[in-house]
């Protein structure tokens, strides 16, 4: 395929593998029970805010292969475990504001890296193959984002481009092994992004 490195057959990447701990199921009931606690409101927002920051984050580190899992090159682990941190830090300020204990411990927070390295040029184009499935998919989601915001719900085109160039610029942050640059059929999705969002 001609899209990573042959290199990296000689090189570790690492898998990233996180589970999140979420609020516990006495929850809705207390939400129900008092739909005017500001407090348990305030908490829950801000929970889910953490929930998909420290998402978003986690995922942006590499490749998201599967729900919970990204492959990323192994100069990533520093920031890995940067990123850990954080995501530990901000879940601690939530857990000072828990007064009814509904979020489980930090300790739930799991954030594991494997290194692993591809033994052959067969394992080389499975990781590719799976980095450019995500790749594929995730353009094909911006093209349909512009379709329907452009032509479906009429939305001012200033701003539909100024969304998808920042949906851009995180894919190919994304992108450690520049498939965007060098994949046929990807740059031919990237050009056909281009002219849509210029044609309207």
């Amino acid at each position: 395929m001609g899209g990573v490195p042959e290199n990296l057959v000689d090189e570790n990447v690492v898998i990233v593998h996180y589970d999140l701990p979420v609020p516990k199921s006495r929850a809705r009931q207390l939400v129900n029970n008092d739909p005017n606690d500001r407090e348990l409101r305030l908490l829950l927002a801000k929970w889910r805010t953490w929930y998909d920051w420290a998402t978003e984050t986690l995922r942006s580190l590499g490749y998201p292969i599967g729900y919970s899992v990204i492959i990323a090159d192994v100069e990533r682990l520093k920031t890995v475990h940067e990123v850990s941190e954080r995501v530990k830090e901000r879940y601690q300020k939530l857990k000072n504001m828990d007064k009814w204990g509904l979020l489980p411990s930090e300790s739930k927070i799991r954030i594991g890296v494997v290194r692993f390295r591809p033994a052959s040029s067969e394992d080389l184009k499975t990781l590719e193959v799976m980095f450019k499935d995500y790749l594929k998919d995730s353009l094909e989601t911006i093209k349909d984002y512009i379709i329907r915001k452009l032509k479906a719900e009429k939305k001012d085109p200033k701003d539909v481009n100024r969304r998808v160039r920042e949906m851009l610029r995180r894919l190919k942050k994304q992108d450690r092994f520049r498939l965007l640059e060098h994949d046929p059929e990807l740059k031919k999705l990237l050009a056909l992004i281009d002219v849509i969002t210029t044609e309207v």
